[in-house]
């Protein structure tokens, strides 16, 4: 978990520089006023008219797609923001591991043989946000810190 939502000016935050800041922000529950409940929704949008909010776009955990207005909330449970390798939303987890792998793979082909800061950045908040090792199995990332080469071994 990177940090907690207190609020839909944070979701509003945090889906808005998804692509500076990576992951994702992932409600342990959210129940509609009608009573329905949808366990580990993704919050995938947050619409706003003038200078309110007026709907949030959501995915459920089978991969349901919803909009729904903000004065059809009842109750967003745990709000927090996310690695997309740490989503307990299955589909989601699918589908954004895969976007950002697709992501970094086009990055890395992009800046073959430039290694810049801002290149560096990038490509190491992607391969956190999907996990090191997987990153590391599928893209070559040499300036990363690979995990098998960081055991320090001691001699006497």
């Amino acid at each position: 978990m990177r940090y907690e939502i207190n609020g839909y000016t944070d979701m509003y935050t945090v889906i808005s520089n998804e692509r500076k800041i990576g992951g994702a922000v992932e409600a342990a529950k959210i129940r509609l006023r009608s009573g329905e409940e949808f366990s580990h929704a993704v919050i995938t949008r947050l619409e706003m008219c003038d200078a309110q909010f007026c709907s949030i776009g959501i995915v459920t955990e089978e991969g349901q797609r919803l909009i729904v207005h903000i004065q059809d909330i009842g109750m967003v449970i745990d709000p927090v923001h996310v690695n997309v390798s740490d989503l307990r939303n299955p589909k989601m987890r699918e589908m954004k591991m895969a976007e950002r792998l697709k992501r970094l793979k086009r990055l890395v082909e992009l800046n073959e043989g430039s290694c810049t800061l801002p290149f560096r950045e990038e490509a190491q908040m992607l391969a956190e946000d999907i996990g090191i090792e997987y990153a590391l199995s599928h893209v070559e990332l040499p300036f990363l810190p690979h995990p098998d080469k960081n055991r320090v071994v001691r001699i006497a």
